[in-house]
């Protein structure tokens, strides 16, 4: 692959970078300005407590009511709504694939709007930053230099990225969640609902072998700048 080619593939991440960034920090911001509003929140259901779900049935001709939830086979397929007893329908629970749970809420604050679409926001700014990195190491390696020195350094920083992402997609919607659920008076054990905390471990893998990657850069410097003066 040709100089020109390499250059117009990092370019192109760098905006595909760019415009990730101004994405988040725009959800953000707007999230912020709307409070009080509607918030989503990710959310796990104690299925011992089940008995304080309820769901809207039919009752006739275009009227639905509130009844009590009953657990059976297939009932948590995706699409189903759900209340809460002594909660207001201002408040619901959508079960997405998955068995996953969503809490949407009215009477949202600025910082659960912020730490509901924080991992966006943190997320965008990590590709930018990792656009940047990557297109200096391409860069370089295309030069003929791929132990030049600081690339050891910029692989280690597509590690830090990653870990950051991963762990901002994890932790602020966790966040998030156990603010709303506090606010609805919701938290606490005998609650149907609890804020569950889950990073996944996939970024954190490929971080790994990255830090592997930065180990093996810095050793190659090494081993070039020994060999400068043999040549």
């Amino acid at each position: 692959m040709g100089p020109g080619v390499l250059h117009a593939v990092t370019g192109v991440l760098v905006v595909a970078g760019v415009v990730a960034a101004v994405r988040g920090v725009a959800l953000d911001v707007n999230a912020a300005t709307r409070a009080p509003s509607w918030v989503s929140v990710p959310v796990n259901v104690r299925l011992h407590q089940l008995d304080q779900l309820q769901i809207l049935r039919a009752t006739g001709p275009g009227t639905r009511t509130v009844v009590p939830f009953r657990l059976q086979p297939g009932m948590f397929q995706p699409g189903l709504e759900l209340y809460v007893h002594g909660i207001g329908q201002d408040t619901s629970i959508d079960v997405e694939t998955g068995r996953s749970f969503t809490l949407n809420s009215w009477g949202s604050t600025i910082t659960e709007q912020l730490l509901s679409r924080g991992a966006g926001l943190i997320t965008g700014l990590c590709l930018l930053w990792g656009a940047l990195v990557v297109r200096r190491l391409v860069l370089s390696i295309s030069r003929g230099q791929p132990f030049e020195r600081g690339n050891a350094a910029r692989v280690t920083q597509l590690a830090g990225l990653i870990v950051a992402a991963a762990i901002a997609a994890g932790v602020l919607p966790y966040l998030a969640a156990h603010l709303v659920l506090g606010r609805l008076g919701l938290s606490g054990p005998a609650s149907p609902l609890y804020a569950h905390l889950a990073i996944a471990g996939a970024p954190l893998l490929a971080a790994l072998f990255l830090l592997v990657f930065a180990q093996a850069f810095r050793r190659g410097a090494g081993l070039a700048q020994d060999t400068e003066g043999l040549i």
